[in-house]
């Protein structure tokens, strides 16, 4: 049987990035009290060293956390995430203060925003010193190194799923890397102890299919009438899956990274390459970049917003997402700057439109293969 949990929100929800801090202590005191009259958990995540606590009453959400994240040993947390449920009169939200490295999600149990505000908490405190965090998969193909900077549902993971299925590739993370500029040897090192993955990728790669089976999901389909897969598309549960992991465009799993790559697994790629990826149905499908078109391009951060980036009104629109980046809490695009021609002096960059007509998956794997190559 499926393990699967069905979220009242299913996206990202109202959020307020840079909320005053007496707000934040009130949503803390309100969060505290529901708290009180519920059953509540709490677990502790090392990211990069960084420990980040999330304090929640959602079973759903401290199972997702407690499986993705390493467990950190320190007596005190760096940051910290309330996220209560149940609070009536309050419509699902979110909000951050900087000053207090407080997070507060009000009834929403949706886990990919609770992790990717984990991940921007811990970037504001490791950036400042020196450490730049990047919305972005990592793969080594061939011995040489790839990092895919792109907006969510643009294809990171199943070009990173093409590179790790070959002999010559391996896996370093799908989704977020860290990038130690303190350090002369740049490299790409990844946080996170499991991937989270759209399940939708299981259309394309069928392989993926018994790995979901076994792994913990969010928001799949599991009733017949209820997809809203792309016109032509077999249901899955008409296959005979019991369900349809790519019914819903932003249904989640987690997944065990070496079962996912079959042994072919790394802790860090070096620094050869910068791959940028859009979706729209206007830019070329391949670009060579400078470092001055790259920043422009990551500093303006245009693409088409995809189910689970945004509010439903607002999928298939284009909107902005500066460096690429959701999950950063705290801008600063000096900063960001600063940090990308660095990696940029040392490796080379393109961009590749997977939304172009005629980009398949395999033209933009290989594309990406060639410039590795040096082609």
């Amino acid at each position: 049987m499926l393990s699967n949990y069905a979220t009242a929100s299913k996206a990202r929800v109202e959020s307020e990035k840079s909320a005053a801090k007496e707000s934040v202590k009130e949503s803390v005191l309100m969060a505290e009290e529901q708290l009180r009259k519920s059953k509540s958990f709490a677990s502790d995540a090392d990211i990069n060293g960084i420990c980040v606590r999330l304090i929640t009453n959602s079973l759903h959400q401290h199972d997702f956390w407690t499986e993705n994240w390493n467990k950190s040993s320190k007596a005190r947390p760096d940051a910290v995430i309330y996220s209560v449920n149940g609070i009536g009169g309050q419509k699902p939200s979110a909000k951050y203060c900087g000053e207090l490295d407080t997070a507060v999600f009000v009834n929403t149990e949706y886990y990919g925003q609770c992790k990717s505000w984990a991940l921007g908490m811990a970037s504001k405190i490791m950036e400042a010193d020196g450490i730049h965090s990047i919305h972005a998969a990592s793969a080594v193909y061939n011995g040489k190194g790839v990092i895919i900077v792109a907006p969510t549902g643009t294809g990171k993971t199943t070009q990173t799923s093409v590179i790790f299925m070959s002999e010559k590739g391996r896996l370093i993370g799908d989704d977020w890397v860290h990038i130690d500029q303190r350090r002369k040897d740049l490299s790409a090192v990844q946080p996170e102890r499991k991937l989270y993955i759209r399940t939708e990728n299981a259309r394309e790669q069928k392989w993926l299919i018994p790995i979901l089976q076994k792994s913990k999901c969010e928001n799949v389909i599991e009733k017949r009438g209820e997809c809203s897969h792309e016109k032509g598309d077999i249901c899955g549960i008409e296959m005979g899956h019991g369900c349809c992991f790519w019914g819903f465009a932003n249904a989640r799993a987690i997944a065990d990274r070496h079962v996912l790559s079959s042994g072919r697994v790394a802790e860090q790629a070096p620094l050869d390459l910068i791959v940028l990826l859009r979706r729209d149905n206007k830019s070329p499908a391949y670009e060579e970049l400078d470092p001055d078109k790259a920043i422009e391009i990551l500093r303006s951060g245009e693409y088409m917003i995809r189910p689970g980036a945004g509010p439903r009104e607002m999928w298939g629109k284009m909107g902005k997402e500066p460096w690429y980046n959701p999950y950063l809490l705290v801008r600063d695009d000096r900063r960001q700057e600063r940090f990308f021609r660095k990696e940029m002096e040392r490796a080379r960059c393109i961009i590749i439109n997977t939304g172009a007509e005629g980009e398949i998956i395999e033209r933009t794997h290989q594309r990406i293969v060639k410039a590795l190559e040096g082609e």
